[in-house]
């Protein structure tokens, strides 16, 4: 069984997919069969025995419950498959360190991760992935959908054991950032 950081922008374009879904007019990508495919990645994340990683801090709910607010039609689907993975005990949640800046919690990088990491709110994910490194001596792939910025900075953060899953055809990343 594997490990997973399951970046936001999967659990918006992932629940978009309903037709009672809040998140269709903001999520990426905005191409159905793209957002399918993201989908699709999830519904066999929810019903497989592998593991969702999360902080101990509470930064990457928080930021799921902030991207995914309340929807009195049903809950958003991005949610339940959190609540699921909780439900069947097929969560971990590792230590990291944060400091409060403009009254916002953010993770503490070394100043070589924070040099890649330029936006302070993708810093809890590779705060998140070198904590389980740690715990248990296995690097989570961090899972990622309409997020170029990974894309960029995957490379090196690569060379320091952080892997990735990009859930888009490799040309959708190509004709936003080019060749990288």
């Amino acid at each position: 069984m594997a490990m997973f950081l399951v970046d936001t922008n999967v659990m918006l374009a992932a629940s978009a997919i309903s037709a009672l879904s809040n998140l269709a007019e903001r999520a990426m990508p905005r191409e159905i069969e793209l957002r399918e495919l993201v989908y699709d990645w999830l519904v066999k994340f929810d019903q497989s025995d592998d593991r969702m990683v999360l902080d101990d801090v509470g930064l990457v709910r928080d930021e799921y419950e902030r991207n995914m607010p309340y929807n009195w039609q049903e809950q958003e689907y991005g949610l339940q498959v959190l609540q699921s993975k909780r439900d069947r005990m097929q969560v971990d949640d590792v230590p990291i360190d944060t400091f409060e800046g403009n009254g916002e919690h953010i993770a503490v990088l070394a100043a070589e991760h924070e040099a890649i990491v330029t936006d302070r709110e993708d810093r809890k994910w590779v705060a998140c992935a070198l904590a389980a490194m740690i715990m248990f001596e296995e690097s989570p792939h961090i899972v990622y959908g309409a997020e170029t910025d990974w894309h960029i900075a995957r490379t090196q953060l690569e060379a320091f054991g952080i892997f990735f899953l990009p859930l888009l055809p490799a040309a959708w990343y190509q004709d936003r950032v080019g060749c990288l």
